[in-house]
Order: C-alpha cells, then sequence, then structure tokens
C-alpha cells in the first residue's frame, strides 16, 4: 500500500527511484518509510516483537520490483559497492507530488484510509 500511495509510474523513461540510501542522500522508498513506519520494518536495533513482523529492505524491494522494473544505473546510490558503480532503482517511479496535483493526492488519501 505505500508503494501505491507514495509512488507513482513516470511516463519519463529517465525517471528512476533508488532503491537504497547513499551515505549523504536518504531517498529511497525503504528508507522513507521505515522512517515513517519504523515499527513496520526490521532493523538491527529491532527487539523481538517488530523481527517477526517487519519488513526487511529486502522484501519491501520485491513489493517494488512487482509494480515497477528493477534497473542498474550510475544515478542511483550503490553503497556497498565501489564509488562510481551502479545501483538499483524503479524505473519509470516517481515520488507523488500532492502539493501540486489532484490526482497524486486523491489517489495517496485513498490508499491511505
Amino acid at each position: 500500500a505505500f508503494f501505491h500511495a507514495a509512488t507513482r509510474l513516470s511516463d519519463d523513461d529517465e525517471d528512476i527511484l533508488p532503491q537504497e540510501d547513499s551515505s549523504d542522500v536518504k531517498l529511497s522508498v525503504y528508507g522513507c518509510f521505515s522512517e515513517l513506519f519504523p515499527e513496520h520494518v526490521v532493523s538491527k536495533e529491532c527487539g523481538s516483537i517488530t523481527a517477526k513482523t517487519g519488513l526487511t529492505r529486502l522484501q519491501f524491494n520485491k513489493i517494488g520490483y512487482e509494480m515497477y522494473v528493477k534497473e542498474q544505473s550510475r544515478r542511483v546510490p550503490a553503497p556497498r559497492a565501489k564509488p562510481g558503480n551502479p545501483g538499483y532503482g524503479f524505473r519509470r517511479a516517481k515520488w507523488r507530488n500532492v502539493g501540486d496535483g489532484a490526482e497524486d493526492q486523491g489517489a495517496m488519501q485513498e490508499t491511505l484510509q
């Protein structure tokens, strides 16, 4: 539901949302989800209750790959790779713009209710 509420398919082939954050910029969908809903993610600091019910980054990204195509690109961060190596992202995905778009705002409200 979070992917549908927060992201949408773009008409531009150049749009890509990163699957991971870089060391200085946090733009990944999982990063945003984990900050908004920490009780629903599995982290190294989590207790046994969340560990059984939360989502790992891998599980979360698999949901995204069902909606968008996985693409390797030098435009997205690869934190565990050498500098300059491409990371992975969701091709033709972009954040919803609830400030400007009534369609985006309606889709987000409908999904989160």
